[in-house]
This record gives C-alpha cells, structure tokens and sequence, in this order.
C-alpha cells in the first residue's frame, strides 16, 4: 500500500516537472515571440537576412542562429550569454566590434537578449524570419516612387476644367473647401512675368492687362501674355538658375593646391542650359545631351559638347578621382532620379535598394571616361580605348578590393539580370535608362521641381530625396498626369510650365483664408496661392530694372556683382567663386555650389536689411531711380514726382495716405538739405578756372569699382580718361578741366585746421599740382609733387555750416605717369574743443553717395519695402 502511494507521489511529480517545463518552453517561445523576434527583425535582418549576409552570418533563420559561428566561437551557447559572440558584440566594448552599427540597444532589449540566452535560448520551429525578411527586403516595390507612372483617366472631366484644377478641387470638395477667387489682373501679370522670366512687367502690360479685363477681353490677353514670356530670352535665363542649382554650377574648382583654380569655360555650359532652355530642347535630350554630348549629334560642336559642363564642373576635391567620381554619381542619382546613390560608397544603401554594387557599376561608368581639356570645348568627356571594369570598394577604400561588378543601371530600376553596358564607358547607355518611358522616377521628379518653382513647394518635399522613407505626395494623381503628360508632349518644359500657370489653381488669390487655414494650416490642399517672396536673382534684378540701367544682354562670361555694385548683368551671369562663396550670396540663400541643391531655403536675417540699408549698390540704384523721375515734377509739383517713383518701384500709384506722407517726407528733407546740403568727405571731379582759382563744376564719380571711385566702367574712360580716387590717393584727368577732387564740406559752424601730403612717386612725367580752395574761391595751399612728395599745412579758418574745402589735383601739361598718393586731414573744433578729426584716407568709402539727397532716400524707402520684395 505504502508502495503503491510512492509511485503515485513519484508519478505526480514527474507529471507536475513536466507541465512545468512546458509551461516554461511557452513562456519562453512567447518571450521570443514578444521581444527577440522584432529586435532581429529592426536591428539585424537588414544586413544579416535573406538578401544580405554580411561576415556570412544569418540572423533570420532558427538553425543559422542556434548552429551558426562567427570565425570560431559559437553565435549562441543556450544558457550561458558571455560565451556566446550575438552576445559580446551587441555590448558595444571599445576593444570590439559593435553591433547594431546605428547604436548600442537600450537596456530593456539588452536584458531580454540575455534572459532569453539564459532560458535556453528558445526560438520555435515555426518562428523562422526568413519569410517576413524577405517581405521586409522587399517592401521598397510597394512604395509610391517605385510604382509606374500611371496616368489617371480624365475622360469624365469637363471641358472646360483643366486636369489640375479637377484633382486640387476633388481634393478639397473633401475637406469641405473651396478654392480662392481669382487674383486681380495688376497681380497676374506680376506674378506670370516672375514665375517665367524672373523680371518685372513692363507698365505698359500692366495696363493693357487692366484694359482687358475692363473691356471682358483678359482670358484671350493672357494666354497670349503667357506665350509671348515664354518666348522672351528672359525665360531661359530665370529657368537656367534653377538648373544651376541642381547642377551645382561654379566658376571655380575649389581648392587644389596650386593649380589654377579656374574654369574659364565655365560660362559656356551656363549659355548651353540658357540656350537650349530658350529652343525647349526635350528634356530627355537635356538630361543625355549634359551625360553623353559626345557620342551624339554635334559631337564636334562646341557649343553642344559645354552641356557635359553638368558632370565636369563639380569640386575637384584636390584632384582626388574617386571623390570627383563620388561628386558625379550624386549630382546625376539625386539631381534626375532623385535617389541618394552616394550612401552606398562605403555599404548597402541602409533604406533604399540600392546595393553597394549599383554604386560601383556607375563608378565604373564614370571611370571609364576621361577629361582631355582641349578643343573643342574643355567641358567635355570622352570614353577611355579600355573601359574599367569596376570592383567593390569594401568599406570605401579603393585599396580594399571585393567582387567585380558590371557597368549598369540601377538594379532596382533595370532589374537584377538587366543587360550590362558595351557601349564604351555606358555614359549613352546610362543616359537613355534614365530617361525612358519605363523609369518611374526622372518624370515625376522633374515635374516636382518645376512645380515646387511655381507653387513655393513642390507635391514632395525632399525634391531629391524620392527613397523609401519619402512621404506620399501631396497630390499623387496629379503628379503622375503631369510627368505622364510630359513626355507625351515630347519631354516640353515650356508645355509643362504653361499648363501650370494657366491652370485657375495657380491664378487664384494668395490672400489669407481662416476657414482654410483651420482644416489646412500649410496650405497643402492649395485653397489658395502661396504668397512667395523674390529668390535673390528676381530681388537683385527688380532693383537693376527699377534703376533703369538692367543690361538684357542674353550670354557673355560671368560678372562678379559681388564686389563690384555697378555691374548691371542679371544676376544669373554672377561669377561664383566655390572656395570663397561670397557673403552677399551666403547673407540672402544662393544655392551652395559645393555640391547639389535640391532647393533653396529662405531665411529672414538682419544681413539682408543691413545690405539694402548701406550697400553701395542700393544706394547708387536709389539714386538712379531718382533720377529718372526728374522730369516728372519739380520742386513745387512733388505729387507728381512721388507718383511716377511709386509707378517704377512698386508699379503702382500711391494711395492717398502714401501720397500725403510721402510728400511730407520729401519736403522736410528738401527744406533740411537746404540748410546744409552736405557734410563731410564727397568724391568728384570738376574743372578749375585757374585765373581767380574757383571750381566751375563739380561732379560725384558714380562708378565703384576695385577700390576705386572712377567716372566710367573702364579705365581710361572715353570722355573722362584716367581720373579717379581711391582710399591712398587718385589720378587726375586729361587736363585742367577733369581734376581730381576731394571736397569736404562742414556740418556745423566750426574753426578748421588743415594739413596733408601728396606723393608723386614715379620719375617720368611732370606730377601733379595740389591747390586747397576755400568759401568765395580763396587759395589756402598750392603745391607741386614730381616725383617727390609735398606736404602743405592751412592756417586756422572758421566755416560756416555747408561751407566746403576743395582739395584740387590737377595733371599739370599732360596726364601719363600721373598717379598719385594724398592724405589730407581736417581738424574740426568747436568752442575750443575739437569736435572730430577727418582724414581721408581712414573715412574712404567705396560709395557713390554717401549721402542720399531726398529723392534717393524715398526710392531706397520703396526699394526696401516687402511690396517690393514679394510677387504678390
């Protein structure tokens, strides 16, 4: 009985170990359920999965991880963590390898892998990855960008609506919105004349478009309005600058040692992409054209071979050819495909399917292709006799060698078993893969370019960026009617651009709607126009044209605007300089021409307005624009000169209350100028009348240039010869009639001490002469230096205030060798004290005018306003 009673106890607790044990087994097949199998799937598959086994290891499969070793020790060892390698390496020791690579895990998932050893390592036969690796792996065909542009059936839309207005209106009818009336005609016509050619309307389109709209006649004046823009040579400068933007132009290399750090070419390509903008050159030939100009049509054309320019002016990178070859694989994957092929130098892409081995198959497209900079253009490419053939890189490192590749096209786009390149060095053959009706991305991420241009942001935000962690876009459909339409419309960038702008949705009111607002803060929906400001080119070029003076001269080299504030090109033709970006373009957001710009940003800084406040280049536009509105009144008619200032400005006539203030303005000014028209240091020159020693004219030298204040944009000028100043001295002009002169004009009444030096420092020549006029012409020093120098000093003199001290410096019998040397100063006191000390050489300023007469501080008034600034 006893026994009997011993074996049912036994057996019981051998049923009772065994439940326990399977009630163990399922928690821990639930714990590797909960937290290892989604740990492996985040952190380890990508690179130790189905399609990647990196050092051989696979981390997706139950008997690689519980069989498998890394060199020789065991992955895991089930129950003991620390012999185990998954567990040495996910704890980030410095003397070890450090896996995950992104970072090391949190300490609530590092505890879970090491309960999970220590229980004994658990993992189900049914929980195997590798199926859900595979999905993983190959999500990126499920995402938008990947998937073939469709083109959506818009056979049910009225005729009288545009396809664009049609999917902006669905999807607003869906938020319970409704678009915005349409803007006036005064603001379409600005808007149209800077979306397309980046200039001001002429005032006499401003009123014809008034006319039309009065007489029921706008809709037919426009669409012929809109044509005759895109048809101006001005479209293809405004539509160039974008592309620069994407092709990263510059003027220069960047640092390389002692090589000459110029592109002299440069300029050429610039022309190129103007010209064959202006002509609507395909955009499929544009892109192949700028990828493979050599082994087309016009192969021996110059002007056609300056389109690979797009390839050959990136940053030399101190002639490193691997990393130029890095710059040209970014600019063609990011500018025309929008996809970041340069991350897989060094590894697999970590989010897009992009292979090491896609990198490499392109770097030997590009390495098979060599500079000869010669004739006829030294922008172009040409195949190697032997192509390369390319090899993985491990890590980046060209000495670390790996597995051959092929020259091809991306994988994820060409397929995995597509068609290697024979065609030379593939540049054709890379051409024609990006640009065909097949490739779902070239269309759609032009067509987003070009809306972003129009619209202040495009349907996708990361314009270069259309990877698998890129957000849908803002109006799918739409974007793929307008890149399907764009290639059936042969590739037509001026048929794209006029469908846009033609479209209601982009001629409605940019004014603020709070119904919209609430249901869509960021206007995404497009309730209403974006109100965009001027980039820096429509900014600088209002204010050129607004001055009268815009050169539309369409081509030419590059003009450096930068430092010199009397270059009057547009701004398209700037010079930039890679290695010393200047700050102007840094202070309102040029594009970095150090690598691709997906887009500009815009930020709002003091720099901006300081600039248009003190820039000579501000100041001398002001003063034009005064000037041309002498004629419009005078001193006693000021209405109508404030009228016709507001008209060339903001192209528009003053309300009532702007009048009113403005004429106010103008005549305190007037009335204080009077009193004293000008104080302290101006720059000129004039004639003298030698026989009772008076300055007979005195006109400002207007032109600054290299440290120079001068009469004319060139040295010797036609009419004017060799005069100017500069900060150490000048050189006067032809004869007695262009002198030199340094006038000085006191602000108060004051008691003045005078004394200076002139150089004449070269011994060919007669020198030069010096004589200090004072009030009513008197003689207060006369000088000669020739090949000497000659000091002068002036006895104390009281002035009154808007009294002036000419300091005159003529050529004496002729004018060669005449460079002088001059510091004269000024000491002013007042009541027995001195109140400053001038000296001109410290107070130099490379200014026209330093002080603004009252007309010219109204045009700066309305040069700087936020009307001016922005299209609406």
């Amino acid at each position: 009985m006893r026994h009997r009673f011993s074996m049912i106890a036994l057996s019981l607790a051998l049923i009772g170990s065994l439940f326990s044990s399977c009630v163990l087994a399922d928690e821990a097949g639930d714990a590797f359920e909960k937290h290892i199998r989604p740990l492996l799937l985040e952190k380890c598959i990508e690179c130790h999965g189905p399609t990647k086994q990196e050092h051989k290891i696979r981390l997706d499969r139950r008997t690689d991880v519980l069989n498998g070793k890394a060199g020789d020790v065991a992955l895991v060892v089930p129950g003991n963590p620390d012999n185990s390698r998954l567990w040495q390496v996910i704890q980030h020791h410095d003397s070890d390898i450090a896996m995950p690579p992104s970072g090391k895990l949190p300490p609530e998932q590092l505890e879970y892998v090491r309960q999970w050893i220590v229980s004994g390592a658990v993992w189900p036969e049914t929980s195997d990855l590798e199926g859900e690796a595979k999905k993983r792996a190959e999500q990126w065909r499920e995402h938008w960008s990947f998937q073939p542009v469709h083109k959506p059936d818009v056979s049910q839309v009225p005729a009288d609506v545009q396809p664009i207005d049609f999917f902006i209106r669905r999807a607003l009818s869906e938020k319970g919105l409704k678009p915005s009336p349409p803007a006036t005609p005064h603001v379409l016509v600005r808007r149209l004349s800077y979306a397309i050619t980046g200039l001001q309307p002429e005032l006499a389109d401003l009123k014809a478009a008034t006319d039309a709209a009065a007489s029921g006649q706008f809709d037919q004046w426009k669409s012929a309005y809109i044509d005759r823009l895109l048809n101006a040579p001005q479209y293809g400068e405004r539509w160039a600058r974008l592309w620069m933007d994407v092709s990263r132009y510059a003027d220069t290399k960047g640092y390389v040692f002692q090589e000459d750090r110029e592109y002299k070419e440069a300029w050429k390509y610039r022309e190129w992409v103007i010209r064959s903008l202006n002509q609507d050159m395909p955009y499929d030939e544009f892109v192949k054209r700028q990828l493979a100009a050599d082994q087309m049509p016009g192969s021996d054309d110059p002007n056609q071979l300056a389109a690979m320019g797009f390839l050959t002016l990136g940053r030399r990178f101190l002639n490193n050819p691997h990393d130029i070859i890095d710059d040209r694989i970014d600019v063609v994957s990011r500018g025309l495909l929008g996809l970041t092929v340069s991350c897989s130098r060094c590894h697999d892409h970590k989010f897009d399917p992009i292979p090491a081995a896609d990198y490499y198959s392109l770097y030997g497209i590009f390495a098979s292709s060599d500079e000869p900079k010669n004739e006829p253009s030294t922008l172009r490419l040409v195949d190697k006799p032997n192509p390369v053939e390319p090899v993985i890189f491990r890590r980046g490192q060209p000495h670390n060698r790996g597995d051959q590749v092929p020259r091809r096209f991306l994988t994820a786009l060409a397929g995995p078993d597509a068609a290697p390149f024979t065609k030379g060095s593939g540049r054709l053959e890379l051409a024609e893969a990006i640009t065909s009706r097949d490739n779902p991305l070239t269309s759609r991420v032009f067509v987003n370019r070009i809306w972003a241009q129009l619209f202040g942001r495009g349907f996708v935000d990361t314009p270069s960026d259309f990877g698998v962690r890129t957000e849908r876009p803002s109006h799918a459909e739409l974007m793929d009617y307008l890149a399907s339409d764009l290639v059936d419309q042969n590739w037509s960038m001026k048929s794209l651009i006029r469908r846009i702008v033609s479209s209601e949705t982009w001629q409605q009111s940019s004014d603020r709607r709070e119904d919209a607002e609430r249901v869509d803060p960021e206007n995404r929906l497009l309730a209403r126009q974006n109100r965009t400001r001027l980039d820096f080119e429509a900014l600088r070029d209002s204010v050129v044209a607004a001055s009268g003076r815009l050169d539309k001269t369409i081509g030419g080299p590059s003009a450096d605007l930068a430092n010199d504030p009397n270059v009057v090109r547009r701004a398209v033709y700037a010079r930039i300089d890679r290695q010393n970006l200047p700050g102007l373009f840094r202070t309102f957001d040029l594009a970095s021409p150090d690598t691709h710009a997906p887009k500009r940003f815009q930020t709002t800084i003091p720099q901006q307005a300081l600039f248009q406040l003190n820039s000579p280049f501000t100041m001398n536009r002001a003063a034009e624009v005064s000037q041309r509105t002498v004629s419009a009144g005078s001193e006693t008619d000021v209405a109508a000169r404030v009228k016709e200032m507001f008209l060339l400005v903001l192209q528009r006539e003053p309300s009532n209350q702007e009048m009113t203030e403005a004429v106010a303005f103008v005549r305190q000014m007037l009335d204080e100028q009077s009193k004293v028209s000008a104080s302290g240091w101006e720059y000129g020159y004039g004639a003298l009348r030698e026989s009772d020693n008076t300055v007979t004219s005195f006109q400002r030298l207007t032109v600054a240039k290299e440290g120079k204040l001068q009469g004319g944009e060139n040295l010797p000028d036609a009419k004017l010869g060799w005069v100017f100043v500069n900060k150490a001295g000048g050189h006067p002009g032809n004869d007695i009639n262009i002198c030199a002169i340094r006038r000085w004009t006191a602000d108060s009444d004051c008691r003045v001490l005078i004394h200076g030096v002139v150089t004449h420092a070269i011994d060919q020549g007669d020198g030069v002469r010096i004589r200090v006029i004072g009030p009513g012409s008197s003689l207060l020093a006369d000088a000669v230096a020739q090949n000497s120098t000659s000091p002068f000093a002036v006895k104390a003199l009281d002035l009154q205030a808007g009294q002036s001290i000419d300091f005159v410096i003529d050529c004496r019998t002729g004018s060669a060798h005449d460079s002088f040397k001059s510091r004269f100063v000024v000491t002013q006191s007042s009541g027995g004290k001195v109140v400053r000390v001038w000296k001109s050489d410290e107070d130099f300023r490379e200014t026209a005018q330093e002080r603004m007469d009252a007309w010219s501080q109204l045009a700066q008034v309305l040069l700087m306003s936020n009307e001016f600034a922005f299209v609406d």
